[in-house]
C-alpha cells in the first residue's frame, strides 16, 4: 500500500494533467466542481478522442492528399464512431490498472500506428508483427489471423495463415 506521500504526489500529478487538458478545452466551471475521479475520466476521454480524431485526420491527409497513388479500397474500413467506441476499453482499463497519463498516450499512439499499418494495404513483412497481409486474410476468411499485434497466438492455436503462402498458391 503506498504511503500518503506517494498518494499525494499521484494526486498532484493527475491534477496537473487535468488542469492542462481540461483547462485548455473546457470552461473551468464545467469540470472543476467534479470529483477528482470524474475529472481524470473526462480528461482521458477527451484526450483519447482528440488523439484519435487528430491522428485520423493526419492519416487521411497523408493517404488522400500526399499519396494519391496508393491503392485504397472504396470507403472507410469502419465508421469513425465505431473506431471511437473501440477505444472505450482503453479508457475503462485506466480505472482497473492505473497507468501514467504519458504511458497511456504512448500506448494509444502505438496502437494507432499499428492500426494504420494493418489497414494501409502495404504488407511490411516484419515478423512477428501482424501486418496488412495477415489482416487482409483475416477479413477475407474470418477464420484466421485473429492476433492483435503479433502472429504468435495464431501460430500457437493453429489459426495462422501466412500471406506469403497464400501468394505462392495463387502463382
Amino acid at each position: 500500500m503506498p504511503d500518503n506521500t506517494t498518494l499525494q504526489l499521484f494526486l498532484d500529478d493527475t491534477e496537473l494533467f487535468n488542469g492542462i487538458v481540461l483547462g485548455h478545452l473546457l470552461p473551468s466551471d464545467w469540470w472543476a466542481p467534479l470529483p477528482h475521479f470524474f475529472q481524470a475520466w473526462l480528461r482521458n476521454y477527451i484526450a483519447g478522442t482528440l488523439l484519435y480524431l487528430i491522428s485520423g485526420f493526419l492519416w487521411c491527409f497523408y493517404i488522400y492528399y500526399l499519396k494519391r497513388n496508393v491503392y485504397l479500397p472504396r470507403g472507410l474500413a469502419f465508421h469513425p464512431l465505431d473506431g471511437i467506441l473501440q477505444a472505450v476499453p482503453h479508457v475503462i482499463v485506466l480505472f482497473i490498472i492505473p497507468t501514467h497519463f504519458r504511458s497511456h498516450i504512448a500506448l494509444l499512439f502505438l496502437e494507432a500506428i499499428w492500426t494504420a499499418n494493418i489497414h494501409d494495404c502495404i504488407h511490411a513483412k516484419l515478423w512477428p508483427v501482424m501486418g496488412a497481409g495477415y489482416h487482409t486474410i483475416h477479413h477475407t476468411t474470418y477464420r484466421h489471423n485473429y492476433g492483435h499485434y503479433t502472429i504468435w497466438m495464431d501460430w500457437m492455436l493453429g489459426t495462422l495463415r501466412d500471406p506469403e503462402d497464400e501468394f505462392d498458391k495463387v502463382k
